[in-house]
C-alpha cells in the first residue's frame, strides 16, 4: 500500500483515503504525503483486547458469522461512520469471507487484496472483486472458493527498482567479499529471507552440502538468530548444518532493505528454494533488479514473476536439494550464463516497477 501511495503522489490518479494505525516512522513518511488522506485509529490496547475477545466469544455463540474478526476492524467501521461515499473499499488481507457489518455497510464495492494462495476450500461472501497478487493465486481462489459470484482479478506486485540499481566497483566488490571472508575464487550464493521451514533454507544448506566444492559458498542476509528464546527442532536441524558447513555459511545479521544491494552485488545468484505455493515473492523482483541470476523452486506465483531466461527452476519434490545443487553447480560452471541471466533479470524487472502496478490497479479501479 505504501509503494501505491507514494506513486500517487506523482500520478495523482486516484483520490485515496487509508485507515490505519500509525507509529512515529509512519507519522513521519504521511507528514509529506499530499494526495492521501489518512484516517487514523488508535491502536490496540492490552486490556482492550482482552475485553474484545470476551465479548467476541459471546457473540459468536450468538450470531455464528455475524461478528467482527477483531477490535481493529470495529475501530475502522467506527472512523468510517459519517464519511462520504466510496467508489471502492478495500481490504488488505483479513478474513476471506467479508465481515456481515462491512457488507452492510458497503454493500456493493467492498473488495479484498489478497497476499496468498489459497489451498482449501472455504467460504466468501460480501466482496466485489478481489485482487490478486498473480494468475496463481487468483486461480487457486476460483477452484477453492465454493461462491463463485464474485470477480478474481490480478495486478501483480512492483517495486522500486532504482533502491536497487545500484553499481559497485570491481575494487569495491573484492574489498567488500574479503571482508566477510570470501576469497575471488568463491562462487557465492545469496539467500534473502525469514528461517521458517517453508522458505526451504534447510534444503538449500543441505544442497550446497553435497557440493563438493568450498569455493561454493552460502551468503545469508539476515541473522541466524539461534538464541531466540522459540526454539524448534526446524532452527536446531538448521544450526546444525551451519555448523557443518562452517566457513561456508556467512550471515550478514540485520540489513535495512535500502541497503541489501550493497551485499546482494558480492553474490553470483540468488535462491529462492521456498516450499510452499508463494503467491509473489518480492525477493524474485529485487534480485532481478540487482543483476543476480536465479535458481527459484517451481512455486506459486514465481513462475509469472520470473523467466526461463533469468531463473532455473527446479520441483518443489522430495528431490528439491538434488534440484537445487544441481542448478547451482550448473551456474558455478558457466559464468556466461550467468551474465546474460543476469542482464535477462534486469530487463524482466522492468515489467514490475510500482509505477506499472500503479497504472494496473487504477484500471481495475476505473472498471468497477
Amino acid at each position: 500500500m505504501t509503494s501505491l501511495i507514494r506513486e500517487n503522489e506523482r500520478q495523482q490518479l486516484l483520490d485515496l483515503s487509508v485507515v490505519t494505525t500509525l507509529d512515529d516512522a509512519a507519522r513521519t513518511m504521511v507528514a509529506d504525503i499530499r494526495h492521501t488522506r489518512f484516517i487514523e485509529i488508535p491502536a490496540d490496547t492490552a486490556f482492550q483486547q482482552s475485553m474484545f475477545k470476551v465479548r467476541h466469544a459471546v457473540a459468536r455463540r450468538i450470531y455464528q458469522n455475524g461478528v467482527l474478526p477483531s477490535l481493529y476492524y470495529a475501530k475502522v467501521l467506527q472512523a468510517l461512520h459519517g464519511e462520504r461515499s466510496f467508489d471502492a473499499v478495500i481490504l488488505e488481507g483479513g478474513p476471506a469471507s467479508a465481515p456481515e457489518q462491512f457488507v452492510r455497510r458497503f454493500p456493493d464495492n467492498l473488495w479484498y487484496h489478497m497476499h496468498y494462495v489459497p489451498e482449501w476450500e472455504f467460504d466468501s461472501t460480501g466482496y466485489a472483486r478481489v485482487l490478486a497478487v498473480s494468475d496463481f493465486a487468483a486461480n487457486a481462489w476460483r477452484e477453492h472458493c465454493r461462491n463463485q459470484q464474485t470477480s478474481v482479478v490480478t495486478v501483480h506486485n512492483g517495486i522500486d527498482i532504482d533502491r536497487f540499481s545500484h553499481d559497485l566497483s570491481q575494487q569495491d566488490r573484492d574489498k567488500a567479499r574479503q571482508a566477510l571472508g570470501f576469497s575471488p575464487e568463491d562462487v557465492i550464493v545469496l539467500y534473502c529471507g525469514r528461517i521458517i521451514p517453508v522458505k526451504g533454507v534447510l534444503q538449500l544448506l543441505k544442497a550446497v552440502e553435497q557440493i563438493d566444492d568450498p569455493h561454493v559458498k552460502l551468503l545469508v542476509i539476515g541473522s541466524p538468530n539461534f538464541g531466540a528464546k522459540d526454539r524448534t527442532d526446524y532452527l536446531e536441524e538448521v544450526e546444525r548444518r551451519v555448523q557443518s558447513l562452517a566457513e561456508r555459511v556467512k550471515f550478514t545479521g540485520f540489513v535495512q532493505n535500502s541497503q541489501i544491494w550493497r551485499y546482494a552485488k558480492l553474490a553470483d545468484m540468488q535462491a529462492v528454494p521456498s516450499l510452499w505455493e508463494d503467491a509473489a515473492p518480492t525477493v524474485c523482483m529485487e534480485a532481478m533488479a540487482m543483476g543476480l541470476p536465479l535458481v527459484v523452486t517451481r512455486s506459486g506465483g514465481i513462475q509469472e514473476y520470473t523467466s526461463p531466461q533469468c531463473a532455473l527452476t527446479v520441483p518443489k519434490d522430495d528431490h528439491v536439494e538434488d534440484g537445487l545443487k544441481q542448478a547451482i553447480i550448473a551456474l558455478r560452471d558457466d559464468p556466461e550464463r550467468r551474465h546474460r541471466m543476469a542482464q535477462a533479470g534486469l530487463d524482466r524487472s522492468r515489467d514490475f516497477t510500482v509505477a506499472s502496478m500503479y497504472t494496473h490497479f487504477v484500471e481495475q479501479c476505473e472498471r468497477a
